[in-house]
């Protein structure tokens, strides 16, 4: 399902804060979207000019790509087949695109792929298919990392990506696309209805009102990649919460194991192998957990030595086109990526934990069932004496 917004502004004393906005058509399939996107933009008979379009796709098919590649201008698609190609490949990616040749365009893009840990309810999974027929994000379900409680509800873990593309000729006309993938939340219907006169901006999480709108593209995709990267800091932040949690009884120091009575969890072979299991299903997890959380802080370092100088104007000034001064914004994403930086550096500590110590488990399982063997074997001899 898709949401669009359109509106312009006109630069008179009685203009309304939100400018003038084409009638709210709420959620759109693939056609309905299709056939609002075959209106032109400006001079539409009857409808106020697009010169600000968001639109806004929870879980894209086909058909809405179909749609929006059949009525994109030549400067939307100079950029949105790169756009498709990097949502569709689960990638990692965050720049400013300015074409050397050819009408002046840019294109303000961020992609980030991440992890969600969800608890109760059924396993989702995600309809659309690649062309091998397996699902286009992944879902698994821990089996060991468990806690020792019999009511406790079932986990899954979705792979999940938000992809956002502003593109445009100026200050005065752009469209912003943003997909995001919500499979794992079921039937849940969008978010779009409008209370007291408030309507949340689905493209920032409903975290600012689409009633206030910031009407120009570089202010705008500044407040989205940080409340979505925001988004992303709390998803993982929460995973690697909930696997440290299951794996405190199993991650103890070894003179503790070795200090443990009868009872612990460690002293006989079926709870050594229970044990091995549960690390090695964290080692499992971990490594794609710190591989999103890497590619996050790569590609905002990478911007920040490349892009942000494209930037640097609206940074240095104190502009209200923003409700956030931009250079506040910048500083609310450092924060997010120091953040980031130091749930890696946890994240790995446990994954070296976690392969030392299932391999001291794996070599203790070895020498008992080597001791076992042996006094198997010497039984038999008495036996036979």
């Amino acid at each position: 399902m898709a949401l669009l917004d359109d509106r312009c502004r006109r630069m008179h004393h009685s203009e309304p804060p939100g400018g003038h906005m084409r009638r709210d058509r709420g959620p759109l399939s693939s056609s309905q979207l299709l056939q609002e996107l075959r209106k032109i933009r400006y001079g539409c008979i009857g409808e106020t000019d697009a010169a600000r379009r968001l639109l806004y796709v929870a879980n894209p098919d086909c058909w809405v790509i179909v749609a929006l590649a059949a009525t994109a201008s030549s400067v939307q698609a100079t950029f949105l087949a790169d756009f498709f190609y990097k949502y569709l490949g689960s990638r990692t990616s965050l720049g400013i695109h300015r074409p050397m040749r050819g009408p002046l365009v840019f294109g303000l893009e961020f992609h980030l792929q991440f992890y969600v840990w969800c608890e109760g309810g059924p396993q989702f999974r995600d309809f659309r298919k690649k062309r091998n027929g397996k699902p286009l994000r992944q879902s698994r379900q821990p089996y060991y990392l468990k806690l020792d409680d019999e009511n406790e509800p079932q986990v899954h873990v979705y792979e999940t990506q938000v992809s956002c593309l502003i593109a445009g000729i100026d200050e005065d006309s752009w469209v912003a696309y943003q997909f995001v993938d919500t499979y794992y939340q079921g039937d849940k219907p969008l978010e779009q209805g409008e209370e007291h006169g408030v309507k949340p901006d689905p493209l920032t999480g409903g975290l600012f009102d689409a009633n206030l709108p910031i009407w120009t593209p570089r202010e705008y995709f500044l407040i989205v990649y940080e409340c979505r990267l925001k988004q992303v800091r709390h998803a993982m932040h929460n995973l690697v919460a909930r696997l440290f949690l299951r794996l405190e009884p199993y991650t103890q120091d070894e003179e503790d194991m070795a200090a443990s009575s009868g009872e612990g969890i460690v002293d006989s072979m079926a709870q050594k192998k229970l044990t091995q299991r549960v690390l090695n299903e964290a080692n499992r997890f971990l490594p794609q957990t710190i591989h999103s959380i890497c590619k996050a802080i790569d590609v905002r370092d990478r911007f920040s030595r490349r892009d942000l100088a494209y930037l640097s104007d609206i940074l240095k000034s104190d502009s209200k086109k923003s409700p956030i001064p931009s250079v506040k914004v910048v500083t609310m994403i450092e924060d997010h990526i120091d953040a980031l930086r130091d749930l890696q550096r946890r994240a790995e500590e446990q994954r070296d934990l976690c392969t030392g110590l299932a391999r001291k488990v794996c070599e203790g399982r070895r020498r008992e069932g080597a001791n076992l063997r042996g006094k198997a074997y010497g039984s038999s001899w008495k036996c036979r004496l």
